[in-house]
């Protein structure tokens, strides 16, 4: 849903609002609303205003009640969290010795597994396979014409 359907949604429903708490009729609660988005003051302004808010207000009471619910479950599992950074304090920096004392035979760039691929040089299978495909045949080994007998 675009932000324009989400506005009109809410133009909607606090037209309804306005209509129904405050006994004002469609027109002047659709005019009273647009006044507020254009930052003019009307005779029904005021009640957009505190309309919205209570809007808001209730709008915020489950999420209030949710995240008071969820508190306790976020600090337990916090703690539980840094428990577990300290125990694996004496294991990272177990970790961090032998990384350390990696062998020293070859420098740490050179691989176990032979120096890297050339680029363009002899043996590199993609070069020799774009060399023989983008050959073209000479005219006289071109092929006649299949001739059905």
């Amino acid at each position: 849903m675009t932000s324009d359907q989400d506005r009109a949604r809410a133009v909607v429903f606090l037209t309804v609002r306005l209509v129904r708490r405050h006994d004002l009729t469609a027109e002047e609660a659709v005019t009273a609303i647009a006044q507020v988005r254009a930052g003019q003051d009307g005779p029904h302004t005021q009640l957009v205003r505190e309309e919205a808010t209570a809007v808001m207000r209730e709008a915020a009471i489950p999420i209030r009640r949710l995240l008071d619910a969820l508190r306790p479950v976020a600090v337990a599992a916090a703690r539980a969290f840094a428990d577990i950074a300290r125990a694996l304090r004496p294991i990272q920096a177990a970790a961090a010795r032998t990384a350390r004392a990696a062998r020293r035979d070859r420098p740490d760039w050179a691989s176990p597994y032979g120096p890297p691929p050339r680029r363009g040089g002899r043996g590199n299978a993609r070069t020799a396979t774009r060399a023989r495909t983008s050959r073209r045949r000479p005219q006289h080994h071109r092929r006649e014409p299949r001739r059905d007998s």
